[in-house]
């Protein structure tokens, strides 16, 4: 909840709050985080948890050229997928703004 740029953010509980240090922490936590499934399957993901959508031809297209550089083919047309890239996809595709 910090602004961009803030280097301290006062918590409710009244403690302040490195935010820097607390973005870095969320952001290596979320490089972290993988979901392995079909394309087909990973686009009703970020629909689902966050209102974008994205086709699964976009995910298969992106996967084909190498836009995805994080996943790696599992097996049987299942793919591991990092979630930020997924994520920055839906966002790049989808007609409304964060």
């Amino acid at each position: 909840m910090a602004a961009k740029g803030e280097a301290l953010h006062l918590c409710r509980c009244g403690n302040p709050i490195n935010a820097q240090a607390l973005r870095e922490q969320s952001r290596d936590k979320a490089e972290a985080i993988h979901l392995t499934k079909t394309p087909a399957g990973m686009n009703q993901w970020p629909k689902d948890n966050y209102g974008y959508e994205v086709s699964r031809k976009q995910i298969s297209n992106r996967l084909n050229r190498g836009k995805l550089p994080s996943s790696r083919p599992v097996d049987d047309g299942y793919w591991e997928f990092n979630i930020r890239e997924i994520l920055a996809l839906a966002m790049g595709s989808s007609g409304r703004s964060a």
